[in-house]
């Protein structure tokens, strides 16, 4: 299943050629870790007393594979180009088609694996992080 993405605004099919993988989905999905709880260890109780009375999510951090399609070399080359300047922006908002009302705010990291393009397709692995689990509500541009 072929999920369609929105990054910051634009449809990535349209713009840049960017397909979503099953990968996509999977990583979107993936649970957040929870924070390192406090923990009180004193010489004088047995064991260790752990407070779990607030447990919190820790940031994520993500390896979101994408296809990027082309109908030859030239565009590939323009889209990718295209594409990479929107990362270079450091911050982006990413929608899936599957779930229409939550916004995942990613911050770019790096693109530690990517296959040559080859009939038409490119495979990327982007490397990000999403600094608030929780927060997957729209923002203003006022919010920035």
């Amino acid at each position: 299943m072929s999920i369609h993405l929105i990054i910051n605004g634009k449809d990535a099919k349209n713009e840049w050629g960017v397909l979503s993988t099953p990968n996509t989905l999977s990583a979107l999905l993936a649970p957040a870790s929870m924070k390192e709880r406090p923990t009180f260890s004193s010489r004088l109780e047995h064991g260790t007393r752990i407070d779990n009375s607030d447990p919190k999510v820790a940031q994520r951090d993500l390896n979101l594979e994408i296809q990027m399609t082309a109908q030859s070399p030239e565009q590939f080359y323009a889209r990718h180009a295209a594409f990479c300047s929107e990362l270079e922006k450091g911050a982006f908002d990413l929608v899936a088609s599957d779930r229409p009302g939550v916004v995942y705010h990613l911050l770019y990291d790096s693109c530690p694996q990517y296959t040559q393009f080859c009939r038409g397709i490119a495979t990327l692995s982007l490397r990000c992080t999403e600094p608030n689990p929780k927060d997957r509500e729209p923002h203003d541009e006022s919010d920035s």
